[in-house]
């Protein structure tokens, strides 16, 4: 089993981490040459960030987008609900229904503690720890 993002959660975790990485105001331009971030995505992306007060952004002559707060206060788990949306079990996994349609399956419980598991491991991880653990200070290949 694959537990995934979207090409835009991706996407929106490589621009965090550029801006994290250059620290300063930076272009929309700039981001996608330098983060590999395909331009008809990013201004989607920036929004989805901006709303949730991750990125600030300005327009016009000089402007750009920042982190609005410093990398060691946004988290992974901040970051990828963004984008994403909340983490949640939408289908049943042993029946063919809306999870939460009826009495849980036998699977819901396991499910449900192995997802907050990973929400809370998200929730300690922040932009700043994968800029530390990066000996050598280049963002991540492209992928």
């Amino acid at each position: 089993m694959r537990l995934e993002l979207s090409s835009e959660g991706r996407y929106a975790l490589r621009a965090l981490l550029y801006l994290a990485w250059v620290g300063e105001r930076v272009t929309a331009q700039r981001i996608s040459a330098e983060a590999h971030v395909p331009r008809r995505l990013l201004a989607r992306i920036l929004a989805k960030l901006s709303h949730a007060r991750l990125v600030e952004s300005e327009q016009g002559r000089g402007g750009g987008s920042r982190l609005a707060r410093p990398a060691t206060q946004i988290t992974l788990r901040e970051a990828v609900e963004a984008v994403e949306g909340p983490f949640g079990v939408t289908r049943c996994i042993v029946e063919d229904r809306a999870c939460g349609e009826g009495a849980p399956c036998a699977m819901h419980e396991a499910w449900e503690e192995g997802q907050q598991a990973i929400l809370e491991y998200l929730g300690t991880q922040t932009l700043e720890d994968f800029l530390t653990q990066n000996p050598s200070g280049k963002l991540p290949p492209r992928t």
